[in-house]
């Protein structure tokens, strides 16, 4: 492929024109066709281990980044990006370590080859110069037994990169088997049953296309071997490498290399077994559970034991993406104090990804090409944090105070201004820690309910008896969540203050994809701020996600344009969230404009930064400061305790994977999520076999297909 681009360039810092032709393994560019013609070169861009990215606010310009350097490209649209993207994909696959395992083996076989030969030289020599060795000198023979001694050493090595190799195609060659026959639809073979197939079936799969006899080095019969007997024989029998070889004949397991599923309807969100703290001291210290743990191993199976009500047992042995079976007990922090373990709200950070998950990094780069929805992909579980995404939500009401004073102001203006002032406050609570981590992705028919006290307002003495949370005083706010679909994953929340008549109604239909550098998340749909004594509806709407940096140190940033709009009034807003440009410049900023209707010009115009200060200014009028996000203190939120909870509430529902995360024992965050899921699936299953559809049990849809609390203010009679 070659075509023309814009390359941005440091020396005069804006766009030049240049030719650009993609080889097998480099990107070549060129001032112009005709230079090209004439062969004067510009620049190469090596494509071994590059990376292609493509900037979620601008349809036009990708990166490429390589050998530490990005460098910035743009086509004439957002037609001619994905072409280039996706060429360049093909060809960064082709030629680096994350290439599609289809061409896998035939690179390791010519790896394996070129390896052999070696050996076979290095035995040869060694061969000729341990028949030399007797004629040579009493002087002169120290120096040569050391050369053979060394020698030897050289034959051992060489000889354990030949097994590597070896394992590494049988591995690579049952996994390509293993996704042919699953897209072929083949039924899998007898006695396996997926994720639980015992390694002695894997053994067997792959033994049969060996040959039938082959004996170790000393003399004993090994298992099904995927080895042949010349290359143990070049291997000291009493040496680490042959004692490794016999372990991994035994027990090795067979692993795909990538995540896939055969269902349309399954729910992903982080798969990989990962070593944890407590895993580590227990082969450190080789206690019973250490034992109890690599029992399983040797069968390579995997067991869940389902209820009745479709809920794994309490004890399940998770196999994860490295074959590492781990036994984790859902039970054993009973003792732990839920309610103080979901006080703790700090995050650590992921560090840098790819020192720290490099492995990690190369499974999700298998799975994944830019542009890709990543719904069904299955994400690493450090990256999670300790919250549900419908109690994140909840977050955007931790300054109740701010959300209940615009009733309370008499000009429409004013209560304007107010609404944009909370609304552009509120983001801050909900992301404050800057970490790059994702909530958990809530179950069909999770909820999630909080109040919160308002500061310096007395309670009333007055109890709701009905809403989100019957009994509350009505001078507190109340919030409720319900995840009311899967396919979409959309979430209804709502809040309120009875004692100032305001509620807030939303649902957020999250869609998330892969920019290459970075993921993208779409928070697509609307809220709405309810005064009701005073009939005025605001309608909003919500900034774009990016977990940016996501092969070094992940970092978070909100961009796109919104817009805050009363139609009774007249006032709109419109917002941009400024992503940080690729140039210079900072994070996190916003810029805005009020207008009244009918007028051109904005009566106020915001900017700042959503997670620090934000500045007003009125016509003629200094600038002020609107809001100190980072000073202005929050409120705590309050529910009910954890173990009095319903199942299906977030704090309940999700406390072993919250625990287990807390104390990193990532095995046991695994487990527990892995329960939650199959719950889902099985209960989507049982619906679809009966012909049952799912109704939310809090909210419904208007006739405009917006989400709303059915127990919301102006739908009861009592408050």
């Amino acid at each position: 492929m070659e075509g023309p681009l814009s390359k941005w360039t440091n020396v005069v810092h804006g766009w030049q024109y240049r030719w650009f032709v993609l080889g097998e393994d480099a990107l070549l560019y060129y001032t112009s066709k005709e230079k090209m013609a004439k062969g004067q070169q510009r620049g190469c861009l090596r494509l071994r281990g590059a990376i292609v990215g493509i900037d979620g606010e601008n349809n036009s310009l990708f990166t490429i980044t390589v050998d530490g350097k990005i460098f910035h490209l743009q086509g004439r649209d957002q037609r001619e990006r994905d072409q280039w993207v996706k060429a360049l994909e093909a060809a960064i696959r082709a030629c680096s370590a994350y290439h599609n395992p289809a061409h896998a083996p035939a690179a390791i076989r010519a790896q394996l080859q070129q390896a052999e030969v070696h050996l076979e030289a290095i035995k040869e020599q060694v061969e000729k110069l341990d028949a030399l060795a007797p004629q040579v000198h009493a002087k002169e023979k120290r120096t040569v037994d050391d050369l053979l001694t060394s020698s030897n050493r050289l034959i051992e090595v060489v000889g354990r990169a030949v097994v590597l190799l070896q394992m590494a195609q049988s591995r690579v060659e049952c996994s390509v088997l293993c996704a042919k026959e699953n897209e072929n639809g083949k039924p899998k073979p007898t006695g396996t049953s997926g994720k639980g197939d015992s390694a002695s079936n894997r053994e067997t799969t792959v033994a049969s296309r060996e040959p039938a006899s082959v004996t170790t080095p000393d003399g004993s019969a090994p298992p099904p071997s995927r080895l042949p007997s010349s290359t143990l024989a070049a291997v000291p029998p009493e040496s680490a490498t042959a004692a490794a070889i016999k372990h991994h004949l035994a027990i090795e397991p067979m692993v795909a290399p990538i995540s896939y599923s055969s269902s349309d309807d399954e729910f992903y969100d982080a798969e990989e077994y990962e070593e944890d703290d407590e895993d580590k001291q227990e082969k450190k210290e080789g206690t019973p559970q250490a034992a109890a743990a690599a029992a399983p191993a040797a069968s390579g199976t995997t067991t869940t034991t389902m209820t009745a009500g479709g809920a794994a047992s309490s004890t399940s042995s998770v196999m994860g993406s490295a074959g590492s079976p781990s036994t984790t007990s859902l039970d054993d922090d009973a003792n732990e104090d839920y309610d103080a373990v979901y006080d703790q709200t700090e995050e650590s950070d992921v560090g840098d990804v790819q020192q720290q998950h490099g492995s990690v990094l190369v499974h999700l780069l298998s799975q994944v090409s830019v542009g890709m929805d990543l719904t069904k992909v299955t994400l690493p579980t450090f990256i999670l944090e300790r919250r549900s995404l419908l109690e994140m939500y909840a977050d955007f009401f931790a300054h109740p105070d701010s959300f209940i004073l615009t009733p309370t102001l008499e000009s429409p203006e004013d209560r304007f201004v107010s609404v944009v002032r909370y609304y552009l406050g509120a983001f801050y609570a909900a992301r404050k820690s800057g970490v790059a981590k994702k909530p958990y992705n809530p179950i069909l028919g999770e909820s999630f309910r909080c109040k919160y006290a308002v500061p310096n307002m007395d309670k009333d003495g007055s109890a709701t008896t009905d809403g989100p949370f019957p009994g509350t005083d009505v001078n507190e706010v109340t919030f409720v969540a319900e995840q009311v679909s899967h396919h979409p994953p959309i979430s209804a929340f709502y809040a309120e203050h009875p004692g100032r008549r305001i509620s807030f109604h939303a649902n957020i239909y999250t869609k998330s994809s892969f920019l290459g550098l970075s993921i993208g998340v779409q928070n697509i749909g609307s809220g709405r701020v309810i005064l009701h004594d005073l009939g005025e509806e605001y309608v909003l709407t919500f900034p774009s996600g990016y977990g940016r940096s996501i092969m070094s140190t992940p970092w978070v940033e909100l961009g796109g344009k919104v817009k805050v709009t009363c139609e009774k009034t007249g006032y709109y807003a419109d917002i941009d969230f400024l992503t940080k440009p690729f140039i210079g410049g900072k994070p996190h900023r916003i810029s805005g404009n009020l207008f009244k209707e009918g007028s051109k010009k904005p009566f106020l115009v915001i900017r700042g930064e959503w997670n620090d200060k934000l500045y007003a200014k009125r016509p003629d009028q200094p600038e002020y400061l609107m809001v100190d996000v980072r000073e202005a203190k929050e409120s705590r939120k309050r529910c009910v305790p954890v173990m009095q909870q319903g199942d299906r509430e977030s704090r309940k529902l999700w406390r072993h994977v919250t625990v287990g995360l807390l104390r990193n024992k990532i095995s046991k965050a695994t487990a527990g999520k892995r329960e939650i899921e199959q719950r889902q699936r099985d209960e989507a299953k049982a619906r679809a076999e009966t012909g049952e559809k799912w109704v939310p049990k809090m909210f419904a849809q208007d006739d405009q297909e917006r989400w709303y609390f059915t127990k919301g203010l102006t739908l009861r009679e009592n408050v």
